[in-house]
């Protein structure tokens, strides 16, 4: 080889280098970004699944305390036998018929 074939090769050989090392630097940032948000997914999917712990255990609360009312009416029913039952019901719908018109009469804006 000659020298001018051997400084043609050399500056071959560095441009290339510098192009594989400009291409290494771009995917390095790449990987990184990646990285970064894999991280943030995994921060999100966390405080979803916190949430969704929260509200089951809510959940669980209300089927409680549902359960539980469900029982006293059952007892309740029990008690008084179909007529007792009734007669508490219609009680009771007339009393929150008679709220609810004095309370929409005297909170009506004129």
């Amino acid at each position: 080889m000659t020298m001018r074939s051997k400084g043609a090769k050399a500056s071959l050989d560095e441009m290339l280098e510098d192009q594989n090392d400009s291409m290494t630097d771009k995917l390095a940032g790449k990987v990184e970004l990646l990285r970064q948000i894999s991280v943030n997914i995994n921060k999100e999917i966390e405080g979803q699944n916190e949430d969704l712990d929260k509200m089951n255990d809510s959940a669980g609360d209300v089927l409680g305390s549902l359960e539980k009312t469900i029982g006293n009416l059952v007892g309740v029913s029990n008690m008084g036998g179909t007529r007792t039952v009734l007669v508490r019901a219609i009680g009771m719908f007339g009393f929150f018929l008679v709220v609810y018109f004095f309370s929409s009469r005297f909170t009506s804006e004129p």
